[in-house]
Order: C-alpha cells, then sequence, then structure tokens
C-alpha cells in the first residue's frame, strides 16, 4: 500500500509539473513572439517617419536651391546629406541581396515600372548636389520639377510603408489571439488529460484507504469477537477433560481417560483453529496431509461434546462404521474443526431432542470419502439466509462462520450440504475425500522395531512425554536439549533415527538437521515441531530432513512413522 502511494504522489507530481512546464513554455513563446513584434512595431514607425521626412526634405531641397546666399548654401548640403542617407536606410539590403523594408508593393515602387522611385531619388540626390557648385536659372528650375515630380512617389511610398505596418500590426492581433486560443486550449487539454485523471486518481486512491481502512476495522473487529469468543469454546474440551477426570479420580475407570485423551485432542484442534484463523479470512488455505488413525480423528472431534449435550438433557447417539478403521493421509486438524464445528453448531441450536451424528467410509469413482452427518432437533435453517450470510448467526462456535466453513471444505476438495428434517430439524452432511495408505507397518514389523534414538528436544516436560511414547518401540532413547549437544552425542555414539525439534537455543533444528546430514548421509531425521510454517518446513527439507510429525504427537502416528523411516532404510532391528 505504501509503495502504491508513493507512486501515485510521484504521479501526481510529475503531471502537475508537466502542466507548469507546457503553461510555462506556452507563455515564454508568447512573450518572446511579443517582444519581436513590439520591436517591429517601434521599427515600422521609425521607417515610417523616414519615409515622411523624405517628402519635407524634397520640398526643402527646393526651397534651398532658389536661395543664393552662404547660409543657405549650407542648409541645402544637409538637406541633400539628409535625403540621401534615409534613402540608404529605406533601401537597406541584406547580404542575400534581399530588401529589409520593403515589401513586395514597395520593391515594385522604388525599381520596377515608370515610376522607379529609387533612379528619381538618385537623380534628384545628384541634381542638387549640382546646385552646390553653380547656380543658373535653368538648374534652379530642373530643381523645383524634379522635387514636384518626386513628392507624389513619395507620398505614395509613405503610404505603402504605413499600409505595411498596418498589415504587421494585424498580424500581432491574430497572434495575440492564436496565443489566447493556445492558452485555453492548453487549459482545456490539461483539465481533461491531467487534473481530471489525477482527481480521478486521487479519489479512487482515497476510496481505496477508505475501504482499506474499514477492511481493517472489520478485521480487527472481527479478530476481537473472534478472540472473545475462543475463551468460551475452549471451556467445552476444558469441561470435558474436568468432568471425566473427576469421574476417574471417584471411580478409577480408565474409560474415563480415554474420555480426557478425547477432549484433550479435541482441544488441540481449537488451537490450531486460532492459528489458522488468518489464513481462512485471506482465502489462504494451505492444506496439510498427516497420517492418522480415522476413526480416532471423528472420535476425538466428537467425545467432548458428549458431555455438553448430557448438561442440555439432549441424547447424544454417535455411530461410526467399521470402514472407519483405517490409517489414511488427511488435514486431520480441519477435518476435525469442520466435525467439531457441525456438533456444536447442533447442540447450541437444539434445546430439546437429541443429536444424531453419523460416520462412514464411502468410495465414489474409485476416491475414497469420509461422510460424515449431523443430525438435530433444532429449529433448522433459514435457506434465504443461508444463501446470503458471511457469518450466519446459525454458526457461533468460534465465529469463523458458515462461509468459512463452506471455503475450508472446498479446499480439502469436500462438499458441505444441508437439508430439512421433518418434522423440525436440520441435516448437515460433509465429504471430504481422503487418501487410505497403503503402506501400513504391519503389526509384527512394529513388534520387531527396537531401536537406537536420538531425541533432540529443548523442553524437558516434552522429553519426557515422547520419551514415554517410544518406550514400545526403542532399545534406547537419549535426550539432548539443542543442536549442538546432538552433534557431540552423535559423533560418539550409534544411532538408528534422530528425532529433530527445530526451535531451541545454542543451536537450532535448521543447523542440526544440516551438520547430521554431513555427519551421515543415511540415518533417518524426523522433524518433530510445532512450527507449522511452511517456509521453515521446506527449509529444512532443503536441508536433509525425511519427515515431519507436528506437536502434540499421537503415540500409534508417531510408531508407525517411526518404524515406516527404519524400514524404508532397512534398520530394523531384532529384539
Amino acid at each position: 500500500m505504501k509503495n502504491k502511494n508513493m507512486s501515485l504522489i510521484s504521479k501526481v507530481k510529475n503531471r502537475y509539473i508537466g502542466a507548469l512546464l507546457a503553461m510555462a513554455i506556452l507563455l515564454s513563446m508568447a512573450m518572446g513572439i511579443m517582444q519581436y513584434l513590439l520591436y517591429q512595431q517601434s521599427l515600422d514607425a521609425h521607417v515610417i517617419n523616414i519615409a515622411g521626412m523624405q517628402r519635407m526634405l524634397s520640398q526643402r531641397i527646393a526651397l534651398y536651391s532658389a536661395q543664393d546666399n552662404q547660409r543657405d548654401s549650407e542648409a541645402l548640403r544637409q538637406a541633400i546629406d539628409k535625403f540621401e542617407s534615409n534613402h540608404e536606410f529605406l533601401t537597406k539590403t541584406e547580404s542575400s541581396g534581399e530588401a529589409i523594408y520593403l515589401n513586395e508593393a514597395l520593391t515594385a515602387l522604388y525599381y520596377q515600372g515608370p515610376v522607379q522611385l529609387d533612379l528619381q531619388s538618385t537623380t534628384f540626390v545628384t541634381l542638387s548636389r549640382s546646385r552646390l557648385q553653380q547656380s543658373t536659372p535653368q538648374l534652379m528650375e530642373q530643381i523645383f520639377t524634379a522635387s514636384q515630380h518626386i513628392l507624389p512617389n513619395l507620398n505614395d511610398a509613405v503610404s505603402l510603408f504605413e499600409q505595411h505596418a498596418r498589415s504587421k500590426t494585424e498580424m500581432v492581433r491574430k497572434i495575440e489571439l492564436l496565443i489566447w486560443l493556445l492558452g485555453l486550449l492548453l487549459l482545456f487539454i490539461e483539465a481533461k488529460l491531467v487534473f481530471r485523471p489525477m482527481a480521478r486518481e486521487i479519489a479512487e486512491a482515497l476510496d481505496k484507504l477508505e475501504a482499506a481502512r474499514k477492511l481493517a476495522d472489520d478485521a480487527l473487529h472481527s479478530k476481537s469477537r473472534f478472540l472473545a469468543r475462543v475463551s468460551h469454546e475452549l471451556r467445552t474440551p476444558l469441561q470435558a477433560i474436568q468432568g471425566y477426570l473427576d469421574e476417574y479420580l471417584r471411580s478409577k475407570d480408565t474409560q474415563q481417560l480415554q474420555h480426557v485423551k478425547s477432549a484433550a485432542n479435541q482441544l488441540d484442534v481449537l488451537l490450531y483453529s486460532v492459528q489458522d484463523f488468518n489464513n481462512l479470512s485471506e482465502q489462504e488455505v494451505v492444506i496439510e496431509r498427516h497420517q492418522v488413525a480415522l476413526r480416532e480423528v471423528i472420535k476425538s472431534a466428537c467425545i467432548a461434546f458428549q458431555l455438553t449435550a448430557h448438561k442440555k438433557s439432549l441424547a447424544f447417539n454417535l455411530a461410526l462404521s467399521n470402514e472407519l478403521d483405517v490409517t489414511c493421509y488427511c488435514d486431520c486438524k480441519r477435518v476435525g474443526w469442520l466435525i467439531s464445528e457441525l456438533v456444536n453448531n447442533a447442540i447450541k441450536f437444539t434445546e430439546r431432542g437429541s443429536i444424531q451424528v453419523f460416520a462412514d467410509l464411502v468410495i465414489d469413482e474409485d476416491t475414497p470419502y469420509l461422510e460424515f452427518v449431523v443430525e438435530d432437533t433444532g429449529p433448522g435453517f433459514d435457506y434465504q439466509q443461508l444463501r446470503e450470510a458471511v457469518h450466519s448467526e446459525h454458526f457461533q462456535g468460534t465465529q469463523l462462520g458458515l462461509k468459512r466453513c463452506q471455503l475450508l471444505t472446498s479446499a480439502l476438495g469436500g462438499r458441505l450440504d444441508f437439508s430439512a428434517r421433518e418434522p423440525i430439524g436440520t441435516r448437515a452432511i460433509l465429504r471430504v475425500p481422503i487418501e487410505i495408505d497403503n503402506q501400513q507397518v504391519p503389526a509384527h514389523t512394529m513388534e520387531q522395531v527396537s531401536a537406537r534414538i536420538l531425541l533432540v528436544e529443548d523442553n524437558l516436560l516434552n522429553a519426557r512425554v515422547i520419551e514415554k511414547m517410544l518406550q514400545p518401540i526403542a532399545k534406547l532413547v537419549t535426550h539432548v536439549e539443542h543442536g549442538e549437544g546432538a552433534l557431540e552425542v552423535y559423533e560418539v555414539g550409534k544411532f538408528d533415527i534422530v528425532l529433530m525439534d527445530l526451535n531451541m537455543p545454542v543451536m537450532d533444528g535448521f543447523e542440526a538437521t544440516e551438520r547430521l546430514r554431513k555427519l551421515d548421509p543415511a540415518v533417518p531425521i524426523l522433524v518433530v515441531t510445532a512450527n507449522t510454517n511452511a517456509e521453515d518446513l521446506d527449509k529444512v527439507y532443503a536441508l536433509g530432513a525425511t519427515a515431519h510429525l507436528y506437536k502434540p504427537l499421537q503415540p500409534d502416528v508417531l510408531h508407525s512413522k517411526v518404524a515406516l523411516l527404519l524400514n524404508k532404510c532397512g534398520d530394523l532391528v531384532s529384539s
């Protein structure tokens, strides 16, 4: 967002500078043209003044030529010199021979036709200068006649110079009008191509910022509401754990401990849904496949709700098909969460009657599916609201909502359908594809496993629990608290498999995996971690990890994974 804003600011700035630059160029050009034309106008006035002076000088020369005294002779000389210099000025040419001040009509007047004012002027000057050398009545008469003959032509020249100047003035007016029109056109172009799009982009950017702010506010409100609901929803499995533990302490019935275990698994699923909330909100769901016992996934998701249903005086019937006794690969946390949402929602909105839960393994076009059905005797759905709701009020739970349930089901490649029951209630049917594990380690093979295991785990409590889990399949479990200790122990001992945590002090699991792989290219390295970050898993696999399991671990899954890795490596050790 910051980069987009900076790009918009830069674009607006560049367009604004471009518009100002275009206007500055136009104004500069207009100023230059106007200054040039004003100079031409002042020059034209000077030329007209000189042309008019020629008429006066021609008559003065004729007047002084008729006088016969020394003072008038000097005045005559000055008048002749001035007339001659003015004529040279008016007929001045460029180096190319083109006249500077004469247009086509003036050129014709001065050099062509019967007038030939240039020849008349030079003849008149020559004749007048003769008067300075001699004074005869005939010469005076010739000068007077010549002055009268040249005067109308000089008048015509003045008229043509004035007409030429007026044409330039008209051109100045037209140029001023053109500059004004160009200025208006430039402003229109800038308004249409610069300022209007710029205003639109700014408005769109502001709308996007407002939408982003609203989205952030909604997300913050949604997360706040979600986290507030989490504390409430966690009470369901915690209540089951506490209730079954109380029953165990009273009756010493070990079946109650199995219920505690199932409730703990349900608590793990709920905690996983907290971590999964951001991915679901952003619709960036990464499916994770784990090897699990399918029946246990379903039982763990449902068993915690038996006590909840009992407290509401609801009958809770759980029917699981024998076909579910398989080991499979699926995203067990998300499947468990979906099952929990469906069961939890049914209990919440059923005040009397029963909750019926069915699960089976079905084959559809050679693809195995988990089919999970929940039936309740609640008020049922408003199907119009069901189609329109983003966070259906019929789906409370952790407030992830029906929309996200459908999103997650779709991401898993499954389908979630609802239908009405007669006379009251709702039926929810969840179908999720699974992959049956055809490479399960046979029971007799499991019994043969007696491995020397190196456990790298910094949490002592977790280490003790994992050691207990490994006892049925381990000849020896050596525990170290960080990667550096693992390297030291591995160099002096012999181990069949390494269980590696990732986040540890001194040396983490990434570096330890890389260095262990260099020491022994063949030893299986099973990453056991609570870190579900996909990038971290890709990194540790690139460094040499063989497989991974997520915490909390299930003993049967851990045993199967260890046995499978040792079997592939040919390292099964007979007890």
